[in-house]
């Protein structure tokens, strides 16, 4: 399932009421360890804004407006805001659940984690005790 989002910001330049925007690939975004501000440097670039105008600066002065989510950013965007770091956390979970998924197929042939009561849970106590011991 694709994580995404629409973004735009709305301003004025010359006289001219501008909507850009862009569909934000959240997948893409959280890899690559994106910060919300960046976002801004994101939708200039894919709308034809340079950086070092003034129209780029009238787009900072505007928050980013957030809509049309898909995937897991869908329980993330209200009334056009995205909580970021809840996104980021709860993709960051969804990433863990999945690759402790790949290891038990691989390992255990169990399809899907609940297919054996416990076993989600006694996974990710384990991956914890792993990163807490490596913490040390």
């Amino acid at each position: 399932m694709s994580n995404s989002v629409r973004v735009s910001v709305t301003f004025s330049y010359r006289g001219k009421l501008l909507q850009p925007e862009i569909r934000l690939d959240l997948d893409e975004a959280l890899q690559q360890n994106l910060e919300p501000e960046n976002i801004y440097a994101l939708l200039a670039t894919r709308n034809g804004i340079d950086y070092y105008s003034y129209e780029y600066e009238m787009l900072q002065a505007e928050p980013l407006v957030f809509g049309q989510a898909q995937g897991l950013a869908t329980g993330f965007v209200s009334e056009g805001q995205l909580d970021w770091a809840g996104l980021a956390a709860a993709w960051k979970e969804r990433q863990l659940l999945d690759e402790l998924t790949h290891i038990a197929r691989e390992h255990l042939g169990i399809r899907e984690l609940q297919d054996l009561p416990g076993l989600q849970e006694t996974l990710l106590a384990a991956y914890g005790a792993g990163k807490s011991d490596t913490a040390s």
